[in-house]
């Protein structure tokens, strides 16, 4: 194994990146340098305090850096497909609403369960402990800003514990990369494009929220073109699917997050996405995801929806947008 020279010893001024989060663009900069100059087509890399686990690998002459969604799935299957003995639907996985929708997919196919949780490892934790009070087996869970949990070790995020797992997966699969593809072939491709907007300060979140609400009652019936199927508001308390139209997962009139499922097209099987502020500074976060059983497909949508929505919800010149990552 190759360590960054640069980055080998704590600093607390973390002076050769922008901010030290592996989600963060350029942060991997330094490793990929390192990579290239010593014929190494993967890295691995962890945040300072080893929380979060994130993946690059030199497909061709392309790095592709793998979101959290990628290789929470990856891990996901190897854990399901490295067990002995068949899942049940006692058998269960965690992912949050803001994750993909893959690791559901791959649930269905093979007969475990897979529950979502609010974002965030204080809930995947507590509803992990749940279900195994109640009997259940809980595997793995994980949410798409790189966090991955293994419940029999410690039932919170582990970057050091991914990174293993993640290696002895790498001696069967040879390419994370390749396996991926062979995941998608066989379960659809899932496009992911994750963007957030900076606002001017949390009264201005609030309004835009409240802008989206009040385009139609009780909810908007379109996204450009596509029908809503399914609308989902936690700050309210209503989802347009349930009994009652009480929403599946805890609500607060202290946050803001709504979750929308659009129709599909001639080419995808539909798109989902959430907004939600950010509890912790002034932003508006956006995760959006179409399914297709070809990738061109899957990718097109989301970023046709991606748009519409730029334009049509957050046009507010207040905001200022930063392109998270896309998985294409």
């Amino acid at each position: 194994m190759t360590v960054v020279d640069q980055q080998a010893q704590p600093d607390p001024d973390f002076p050769t990146v922008k901010y030290p989060n592996p989600e963060e663009k350029g942060a991997l900069d330094l490793a990929i340098s390192t990579a290239n100059e010593k014929n190494i087509r993967l890295i691995l890399a962890n945040d300072p305090d080893a929380d979060r686990f994130a993946v690059a690998e030199k497909v061709a002459d392309h790095w592709h850096q793998f979101t959290g969604d990628q290789v929470g799935v990856l891990l996901a299957y190897w854990t399901f497909s490295s067990r002995s003995s068949q899942l049940t639907t006692d058998d269960t996985m965690l992912t949050t609403a803001v994750s993909s929708q893959m690791l559901s997919k791959i649930a269905e196919g093979e007969g475990f369960t897979v529950r979502e949780t609010l974002t965030g490892f204080k809930w995947l934790g507590n509803v992990a402990q749940d279900l195994k009070e109640s009997g259940k087996r809980v595997h793995f869970a994980y949410e798409e800003a790189l966090g991955y949990m293994i419940p029999s070790i410690v039932s919170d995020r582990d970057g050091i514990m991914a990174a293993v797992m993640f290696l002895s997966a790498c001696s069967t699969w040879g390419s994370p990369w390749a396996q991926l593809q062979k995941l998608y072939e066989k379960y659809g491709y899932f496009a992911t494009t994750n963007t957030y907007w900076r606002s001017s300060d949390v009264t201005k979140t609030e309004s835009v929220f409240e802008a989206i609400r009040n385009l139609e009652q009780p909810f908007p019936s379109h996204v450009g073109y596509r029908k809503v199927m399914r609308w989902r508001d936690l700050t309210t308390g209503y989802d347009s699917a349930t009994e009652g139209n009480v929403p599946d997962l805890p609500t607060s009139a202290a946050t803001q997050m709504i979750t929308c499922w659009l129709d599909g097209s001639d080419s995808d099987n539909g798109i989902r996405f959430t907004i939600r502020a950010s509890g912790t500074e002034p932003k508006i976060k956006l995760y959006l995801e179409c399914c297709s059983k070809h990738q061109g497909s899957a990718h097109k949508g989301a970023v046709e929806t991606l748009q519409i929505l730029r334009h049509s919800w957050f046009h507010d010149p207040f905001l200022q947008v930063e392109d998270r990552f896309a998985d294409t």
